[in-house]
């Protein structure tokens, strides 16, 4: 049986987190779904669901924090990634990690990497983390979902 992925995305800006989404689906097939169009996708029809954003004001997209919120509470793997002009991931991604484990889901990774952040006042001089998310970031990306395919196996063959 082969493993459904749903990635739901909020990628406002530069497309930074939408492009490490794409990357994944090229290493394990997977339908990607942007926050606003969520409505047209059935999360139960999938086994395994991402949640990526970019980093707003140190925080997740409000959207995507609302889609989990409204979760049932059946058991259901998970994963959660995001780009920010730091990089910082695990801080960010921990209070969607929080939300989604009070909802019953085993989440099965966490990632993140830079993205070219130009907003207010890092715009000067070009913005920050420059050539991010790069090369090396979309290989880490495909090694990330690998490696969640693989947890999800393992749990699955338990």
């Amino acid at each position: 049986m082969t493993m459904k992925i749903l990635i739901v995305v909020s990628s406002k800006h530069r497309q930074n987190t939408l492009q490490l989404a794409e990357a994944m689906a090229e290493a394990a097939p997977a339908t990607i779904a942007e926050i606003g169009d969520i409505k047209y996708y059935k999360p139960a029809d999938y086994d395994v669901i991402g949640f990526g954003s970019g980093v707003y004001a140190g925080k997740f997209d409000g959207k995507l924090i609302e889609f989990a919120k409204g979760l049932d509470n059946d058991k259901k793997c998970v994963f959660v990634f995001s780009t920010s002009g730091t990089g910082n991931y695990e801080k960010y991604n921990k209070q969607m990690v929080r939300l989604l484990e009070s909802k019953n889901k085993v989440v099965l990774g966490n990632f993140g990497c830079k993205g070219l952040c130009k907003w207010f006042i890092f715009a000067i001089g070009g913005g920050m983390a420059k050539g991010h998310p790069s090369e090396e970031d979309f290989d880490a990306a495909q090694a990330f979902i690998a490696e969640v395919a693989q947890k999800y196996e393992a749990l699955e063959n338990t």
